[in-house]
């Protein structure tokens, strides 16, 4: 289907017709539609690049070289239609030679193994690609840019070479000179790519229904721009891989009723059909007619039952300055391998950061929708203000526990330099099951919250020095924060004080 006159001289006709430089060729006609959609989600992030060397290195990123793959060749045909400067040529011999580069690294032929998804395509072709976008000087490099569309009908069938009279194609040839000049820079932002984080973010992916799901629905692209391009971000995707292994062997266990399948406790006047006194048939039809129209038949009835009230696994992570390092690859990894095991088992959960504020709450519900990237990326510079958090979370756990009948188990990962309140403190356990993880700084002194909470574990500073001893210290504090989840706790007027069974580990 050709382009409609009326757009022929817009942003489409201009972007088509880029694709007559494309080396990347492909059998099936999808991967143009893919290509449009990377464009528009890097044009989300303010990179307006051409079609072609986004089609190209999306599809060396996303496929397979060989047969079922791409083919790394030009359109020979389409190039001999345009009237190219002499010195483009020589040009666009460099960029196959990019292009060669990039298909034979051994980051781009892992990456082609993994599906990726679009977004993360885009997000890996802005990491490749952005700082190119940003030190060419072309001012109308953004003109009339606007979203593609990715119907196969239009983009299918199009006539690359036939819209290049269609606008003027000097800046696009220097582009190609700059994208040359470039070739190193793009080939090193290649090598660049944290395997590890993609790696993280393709488990979280499996478990779901779709990949949308895996990552929270819509994907927030500035934080996975954020969590692929951080160091801070790579070293807790690395310590998660250590730990996920070992969590994803637990596997969601099916639900079971348990009410009683015999016996009753009433005859009652309303009730399922499934349960009516089999008596009332044998009434003449006109009777029992009537008898149904007054609503005077008879059902047995059962005994109710009584509901356990609906847990909440309420997860805090403190993201202040205390708690940067090693300590925060610690506690992030640990959350993460966390939220995989209780989302596995079937709870909801709630994840917040907190400083000097209790930041915003991510809700992971049942079908494991876990914002990885947004856990990855997230950073603040607030300060600390314990009191003032803890007393905002005292509110809302009290009105979750009055007014949503939830059974709240609040976990909190922070440092020993943590200092809240004992009454604040007491008055959170009237409330909740309390569990919190101390990452110890260089001194042993604990805080003294510590011998209120129901369950605790102290990480020393001495266990995140060592790989191995840091993933075994994690993978117990995961086991041993389930099984006390599953604990019931006990009605909010009877709960017990009970002192704290602390661990060190040295």
């Amino acid at each position: 289907m050709p382009i409609p006159v009326e757009r022929r001289r817009s942003f489409l006709a201009r972007q088509a017709a880029t694709m007559a430089l494309s080396h990347v060729q492909v059998e099936t006609p999808m991967a143009l539609v893919r290509g449009a959609a990377w464009s528009n989600s890097l044009a989300r992030m303010g990179v307006h690049l051409p079609l072609f060397v986004i089609h190209d290195i999306g599809v060396m990123l996303s496929m397979t070289r060989g047969a079922g793959g791409y083919a790394l060749r030009a359109r020979e045909a389409q190039l001999a239609r345009l009237q190219m400067p002499p010195v483009v040529k020589p040009q666009l011999v460099q960029y196959r030679q990019l292009l060669e580069n990039i298909g034979a690294s051994e980051v781009t032929e892992r990456l082609a193994g993994l599906r990726l998804r679009d977004e993360m395509v885009a997000v890996l072709l802005s990491r490749i690609l952005g700082d190119t976008y940003n030190r060419w000087r072309d001012r109308s490099k953004n003109a009339g840019a606007e979203p593609l569309p990715l119907d196969l009908g239009i983009l299918g069938e199009i006539d690359y070479a036939d819209h290049f009279r269609d606008f003027d194609p000097r800046g696009l040839w220097g582009f190609v000179e700059h994208l040359v000049a470039q070739s190193m820079h793009i080939y090193t932002q290649v090598e660049l790519i944290d395997l590890d984080t993609v790696r993280l973010l393709g488990l979280f992916k499996e478990d779901s229904a779709s990949g949308s799901e895996a990552l929270g629905g819509a994907i927030d692209l500035v934080d996975l721009f954020a969590a692929l391009g951080s160091p801070e971000a790579n070293d807790v995707a690395n310590f998660s891989l250590d730990l996920l292994p070992s969590v994803l062997e637990t596997r969601r266990t099916t639900g079971a009723q348990t009410f009683a399948v015999d016996g009753y406790a009433s005859i009652e006047r309303k009730g399922n059909i499934d349960s009516l006194v089999l008596s009332e048939l044998a009434y003449d039809r006109e009777i029992f007619e009537q008898k149904v129209v007054d609503s005077e038949l008879l059902y047995y009835g059962r005994e109710k039952q009584r509901e356990d009230e609906r847990r909440l696994q309420y997860l805090l992570i403190d993201c202040s300055a205390s708690m940067r390092g090693q300590r925060q690859v610690f506690a992030r990894g640990l959350a993460l391998a966390l939220i995989k095991k209780l989302t596995l088992e079937g709870d909801e959960i709630w994840v917040r950061f907190f400083d000097s504020r209790l930041h915003e709450t991510v809700k992971i519900g049942r079908s494991g929708q876990v914002p990885v990237p947004y856990l990855l990326s997230f950073r603040s510079e607030r300060g600390r203000n314990y009191a003032k958090v803890f007393r905002q979370l005292l509110v809302e756990v009290t009105r979750l526990r009055r007014e949503q009948k939830r059974r709240v188990v609040l976990y909190t990962i922070t440092h020993g330099q943590c200092h809240i309140e004992p009454e604040l403190v007491t008055a959170l356990k009237q409330q909740a099951f309390l569990y919190g993880v101390v990452v110890l700084p260089s001194s042993d002194q604990l805080p003294e919250f510590v011998q209120q909470l129901d369950r605790s574990q102290i990480v020393s500073g001495d266990a995140l020095t060592s790989r191995a001893e840091r993933q075994r210290r994690a993978l117990d504090i995961v086991g041993d924060a389930t099984r006390s989840a599953g604990r019931k706790t006990p009605p909010v007027q009877a709960a017990p004080t009970q002192s704290l069974r602390m661990k060190k580990q040295g």
